[in-house]
């Protein structure tokens, strides 16, 4: 259920137990505000709409405190004329708490006191706990399942590229820095290493 007050020159869409700030209210801490400037009133079934007003209705509220909003600066300017004016403004507010709703002297519908949540339902974890004996914190949580990945089969050959001397790159980058050449144009035609590890001289 939901009704619309009007104080303070704006309207305000309200619901039971709900928290909102209007413009400032003379009213203590801890005292109740009625507001009769009821616009509409929303049940789950209909709406009910006031012209103006909703007739007999009041919206009831607890005042928690007086506060203020934050600072807005208001900076006015005239150009070359050297003025400039900077002024900051907090508003003064009332917080609220809607206590009920009322219509023909009877209650619609009152805010219940802030209680304790209801236990949510049991999960996997506690399902899991109860069922084999241990404490809820002792079980851990239930991992996903790891991918199956095909074995590897090592019966085969294997093929693997041959890894270069590094005699052989070494030389072939001097070639390359001696030439002018970038090395990768030289790694291709660099002279192939020998068994003793010493490249393979032309024949004469």
């Amino acid at each position: 259920m939901f009704a619309v007050i009007r104080t303070g020159g704006k309207q305000y869409r309200v619901t039971p137990n709900a928290v909102l700030k209007v413009e400032k209210l003379v009213a203590e801490a801890g005292a109740t505000v009625t507001f009769t400037d009821v616009l509409a009133l929303g049940h789950s079934t209909h709406l009910t709409l006031g012209v103006p007003t909703v007739a007999g209705a009041s919206v009831t509220a607890t005042v928690i405190a007086q506060d203020r909003l934050d600072k807005v600066i208001i900076f006015k300017k005239r150009r070359r004329q050297n003025s400039r004016r900077r002024n900051g403004h907090r508003q003064h507010v009332t917080v609220l708490r809607i206590a009920g709703f009322m219509q023909d002297g009877q209650e619609l519908v009152a805010a219940q006191a802030d209680a304790e949540p209801e236990p949510a339902a049991i999960d996997a974890a506690e399902n899991l706990a109860v069922v084999s004996g241990e404490a809820p914190e002792n079980v851990a949580p239930a991992s996903a399942p790891e991918p199956e990945t095909a074995p590897v089969s090592t019966s085969g050959p294997i093929s693997t590229e041959e890894v270069a001397d590094p005699a052989a790159i070494d030389a072939a980058e001097n070639l390359a820095v001696v030439s002018g050449e970038a090395p990768e144009n030289v790694a291709s035609s660099a002279p192939a290493a020998s068994p003793t590890g010493e490249p393979d001289r032309p024949k004469e």
